[in-house]
């Protein structure tokens, strides 16, 4: 049985309901703000994390002897720090290929090679979708890549859906790296792994995954959307 429910308890589900509760409404509050008080609050959803973690070190858990925080450093002491870090830099990786404007200077140089075949274009694409995954988010990447390839599709002819979704199928794709996506951080937090040999295994994975990708791209793909190659459609006009 788990007994009485502490005051411990308590506080620490009045905090975690107050940041779910900031989190859902942000948008709302800023408003009500702005409209009733005319001041703007900028306010983000990490930063509200951020504060919530800081007040359960700040809280205490209400026993009459011993009192403590609802949070100790010494709670936090095993927590996987090596693969935050990892993860962060991957974060920031990312930022600064979106920053630098890496990714946009890709797909001008493709563009400049007309001579491109279809076939070609898929596995470039591909192959370059998942690589870029292993050390930006999913949703990053398409977000940033994906505007990137309808232009490059409408100006070497071919129709956007098909590049478009090829891009998307391999931003999901990540299998090298702790960074490339929460659960293989969650299989290299275990210790058993090194980065050398998730980088052996998925390495061979992300191959494997590029061509499946375009073969399901180059032969289906026309099939269920009508898709003619060197053809652009007409809702593209």
């Amino acid at each position: 049985k788990l007994g009485k429910i502490t005051t411990a308890e308590v506080r620490t589900l009045i905090i975690f309901s107050c940041t779910a509760f900031l989190w859902i409404f942000q948008d709302l509050i800023k408003y009500l703000l702005k409209i009733s008080l005319n001041f703007k609050l900028n306010i983000e959803d990490t930063m509200i994390a951020v504060m919530a973690s800081i007040l359960l070190f700040l809280v205490s858990d209400g026993k009459k002897q011993n009192t403590n925080f609802l949070l100790e450093w010494k709670d936090t002491e095993k927590m996987p720090w090596g693969i935050l870090l990892l993860f962060g830099g991957g974060l920031c990786l990312a930022n600064a290929l979106d920053k630098t404007g890496l990714i946009q200077l890709i797909g001008d140089s493709m563009a400049n090679n007309k001579g491109l075949s279809i076939l070609l274009l898929l596995i470039i694409l591909a192959f370059l979708s998942i690589f870029i995954s292993e050390i930006m988010s999913n949703v990053a990447l398409v977000s940033v890549f994906v505007p990137v390839v309808l232009g490059l599709a409408v100006k070497l002819g071919e129709n956007p859906l098909l590049l478009a979704i090829a891009v998307t199928l391999g931003a999901s794709c990540a299998f090298m790296l702790p960074m490339g996506s929460p659960p293989n951080a969650i299989v290299f937090s275990s210790g058993y792994l090194k980065v050398s040999q998730m980088v052996k295994a998925g390495f061979i994975l992300n191959i494997i995954a590029t061509i499946l990708i375009v073969l399901f791209a180059y032969f289906v793909l026309p099939l269920i959307f009508g898709i003619e190659f060197g053809k652009i459609p007409a809702w593209v006009k």
